[in-house]
């Protein structure tokens, strides 16, 4: 009875992580290994998505990301699936979901998005730019369904932010892409879930 309490428990929680590795700045924002990452982790019926930068990088608004800081697909979700949206640091105004089709440069068009319709543009001097990270949850979904991406010119399509670049100060779209489908993600050992668990253990061997 234990090990079965405490496997419900974990296998209630994977995730998995994907870098942003492909760049596609006018003039580049790189050289960097990984401007960011993105983590999705399924807890029970929902995903919690968590976009970070890395190296100085900033989400900024520009053209290039269709006028959105985080573009994405999901199959069979709609608005109202896409909640607690926040985005740290953001100085401009309030920060929410979009639906598309949203166009990113040179990563076709996408599902979803997550902007700021009253925020400034940052094309010109990276305005509005923030540090993030930014967080929400996707409720009823699951880490396949968020894991769909699309095809252009034969490559897989998953992710896009646009940032500002803390290399080079450029601004525009870079992305997670290349590579297979993911398989559904790696569980991962959250304690807080196997304390739960075993929480809930002790009060049935207690009672």
């Amino acid at each position: 009875m234990l090990i079965a309490l405490v496997g419900l428990g974990l296998q209630q929680a994977k995730a998995d992580t994907f870098n942003f590795t492909s760049d596609h700045c006018s003039g580049g924002c790189g050289p960097q290994s990984s401007f960011g990452t993105v983590t999705l982790t399924q807890v029970g019926s929902n995903v919690n998505v968590v976009v970070s930068l890395l190296n100085g990088n900033q989400f900024v608004k520009t053209g290039a990301g269709g006028m959105m800081y985080f573009l994405f697909d999901a199959a069979g979700i709609t608005l109202a699936n896409i909640t607690n949206i926040v985005a740290a640091g953001n100085p401009g105004g309030p920060t929410t979901a979009f639906a598309g089709p949203i166009h990113a440069n040179g990563t076709g068009d996408w599902m979803w998005a997550i902007g700021c319709a009253t925020c400034p543009d940052g094309s010109a001097g990276g305005q509005g730019a923030f540090s993030g990270p930014i967080t929400f949850t996707v409720t009823n979904t699951t880490l396949a369904a968020m894991e769909v991406g699309h095809l252009v010119n034969g490559v897989f399509e998953l992710f896009v932010a646009d940032i500002l670049s803390g290399t080079n100060g450029r601004t525009g779209d870079v992305d997670v892409s290349g590579g297979s489908v993911p398989d559904g993600g790696a569980t991962v050992m959250l304690l807080g879930v196997a304390l739960g668990a075993l929480g809930m253990v002790r009060r049935y061997l207690t009672s």
